[in-house]
């Protein structure tokens, strides 16, 4: 596996409410970075985050799945995070280590409860946002009104980089906002298409939202501004120059269209996150409490090493898997680090990146990637761990507090072993 460095890292949570289709949106990802060859299905528990049995008896997310793929040279590591409110913990610390928030909306059912809560969050941990419609293949889709009610809850900067030409059962055209074409996709799950220059009503459209794109993008940077007032536009090269600060302070939230189930769109959906997506120098300093409880800033560029774990899970014969973000510095297999939250020291072994149950062994994770890390001896969700020299701590993610409270009965004398081994694993998750 390449070493990829800061700049070249993608880092986004795939978020929305329950059934959208985030978990094939995910494979169709994977499919176009050549991962899998054939986007799985949920019914039929073939779907690479969706592979825990309580999963694939549901035929739902219920951990959040960090996934990976390279695409035009970026590497994106994305998390797969279940939509269901009883679940909405494991949304929360995917957004909390994500430098973009992709937020799928069903183009039937359009925005619901969950769209809004992990908009909020997104909102909370300041991270910029995107939005995708998604499942436009499908029959009674709404885009426009989906368009209108996005602008109306998220801000009148909700602009439409496409536009769907036939929703529908069959869909496979999409109007391209950025390039004034049309988009034609083959529908057998490949995601290859051609393109052609829009004409016609298509071609005016086109034209109408590009010229209020270059607006959106001018005001984003005030020099910007300037060069647009003088020449009364922007070249397509400040254009896209500026795309990427428009994002990422949200004078502009870009909406995409896509059929995750037949591949339709999600392709041109990965080169924008490759050109335009916040990598982690977007937010390279982050605030951290010193060994005094006083606070300071960590950089991406120190040389001494800031992670999180984010997450851990108990996976049969492996152990405890902790996920973790390198916030600074490098995690280096063999290194020893302390872990600040607890004050014990950590022998990092053996390092891994995950497509699901799939792991790949690496040998380090520069700053801004993420990995998980087997058999820590004293680590937990959202503990830090750094360098001896550099003992800082991130603030710890904040969850709602549980509203369900449930007793568990042992069937048979015996089984107490066993029970008090599972709520073990389920209080380390």
């Amino acid at each position: 596996v390449k070493d990829y460095q800061t700049a070249d890292i993608r880092n986004f949570a795939i978020v929305g409410h329950g059934g959208c289709g985030k978990t094939i949106l995910s494979e169709a990802i994977l499919v176009n970075g050549g991962i899998v060859n054939r986007i799985g299905s949920v019914e039929a528990g073939s779907t690479v985050s969706d592979y825990h049995p309580g999963e694939k008896d549901r035929q739902i997310s219920i951990h959040a799945a960090p996934l990976f793929v390279e695409w035009e040279n970026k590497k994106f590591n994305f998390i797969d995070a279940p939509g269901y409110l009883d679940f909405i913990g494991e949304a929360i610390g995917a957004i909390s280590v994500a430098d973009m928030a992709m937020l799928v909306i069903h183009a039937v059912a359009g925005i619901e409860v969950g769209t809004e809560q992990v908009w909020d969050y997104a909102t909370k941990f300041g991270i910029p946002k995107m939005l995708v419609v998604n499942g436009l293949d499908r029959e009674h889709t709404k885009f426009d009104e989906i368009l209108n009610t996005a602008k109306e809850r998220f801000g009148k900067n909700v602009f439409p980089i496409q536009l769907p030409v036939n929703s529908g059962p069959g869909f496979n055209q999409i109007l391209d906002v950025l390039r004034k074409e049309i988009i034609t996709y083959q529908t057998d799950g490949s995601g290859k298409y051609s393109e052609v220059p829009a004409e016609g009503e298509w071609e005016i459209k086109a034209s109408e939202l590009h010229e209020e794109l270059i607006e959106y993008v001018a005001e984003s940077d005030d020099s910007l501004l300037e060069t647009f007032f003088e020449k009364g536009g922007l070249s397509e090269e400040e254009m896209r120059g500026g795309i990427h600060a428009a994002v990422q302070n949200q004078t502009l939230i870009p909406l995409f269209c896509s059929s995750a189930q037949t591949n339709v769109g999600v392709p041109r959906i990965m080169d924008f996150i490759s050109k335009y997506g916040s990598s982690p120098k977007d937010r390279g300093d982050i605030s951290v409490l010193d060994s005094n409880g006083n606070e300071t800033k960590v950089s991406i560029n120190d040389s001494e090493t800031v992670a999180q774990v984010f997450k851990t899970i108990s996976e049969a014969h492996v152990g405890d898997l902790s996920f973790f973000r390198v916030y600074s510095g490098k995690v280096i297999s063999g290194s020893d680090l302390v872990n600040t939250s607890r004050g014990n020291n950590e022998r990092i072994g053996q390092l891994s990146i995950l497509n699901g149950k799939n792991r790949t062994s690496v040998q380090q994770f520069n700053a801004g990637d993420m990995g998980a890390v087997v058999k820590l001896k004293n680590t937990h969700s959202s503990d830090t761990l750094c360098s001896v020299s550099k003992k800082v701590s991130l603030p710890k993610t904040q969850f709602p507090n549980p509203n369900i409270h449930s007793a568990v009965e042992l069937h048979s004398k015996g089984d107490e072993e066993k029970l008090a081994m599972g709520l073990a694993a389920l209080h380390e998750e």
